[in-house]
């Protein structure tokens, strides 16, 4: 039952996710996440195991690179829900809006200091154009995303 749970919880959590980036980019004109550049990415990781990339959106495009993508930012997001099954059972967290948020605030350290670097873009997203803005909208999804991983496993609670 909890992987039922995991699974539901996580992909339930990114559907959220990508909503918001959708509705987000209605009221700011900022585009969602590039999951082919995910994708590009992964790809390349598999088959040549560069895990920095360098100039990624200048590589040739890669047979099937968007649907890896989609499948990676999903496989993530299953294993973030079970990194917080495993936090809840281990009594650090609880399922709930407040745990959640921290847990998705906490969680921006693995964009900011692991994928932005592996996707080209520096530590904190210091080779794009505006960093704190990456930074901030880093935090914003991933804060949104705990929150909802979070309340997904309160509903199971109850």
């Amino acid at each position: 039952m909890l992987v039922i749970q995991i699974l539901t919880v996580g992909v339930v959590a990114c559907a959220i996710f990508d909503l918001w980036q959708r509705v987000f980019q209605k009221m700011t004109a900022i585009p969602p996440s590039n999951w082919a550049m995910v994708g590009r990415w992964s790809l390349g990781l598999m088959t040549s195991g560069q895990l920095i990339a360098r100039d990624l959106e200048s590589q040739a495009e890669r047979k099937n690179e968007l649907a890896v993508g989609w499948l990676v930012h999903y496989s993530v997001a299953i294993g973030y829900a079970a990194v917080y099954a495993w936090l809840m059972h281990a009594t650090i967290l609880q399922a709930g809006l407040i745990d959640g948020l921290i847990f998705g605030v906490i969680s921006v350290v693995v964009p900011w200091f692991f994928f932005l670097p592996c996707l080209g873009k520096g530590m904190l997203a210091r080779l794009t154009p505006n960093p704190p803005l990456v930074c901030a909208l880093a935090l914003m999804m991933h804060s949104l995303f705990g929150a909802s991983i979070g309340l997904g496993f309160a509903v199971f609670a109850d």
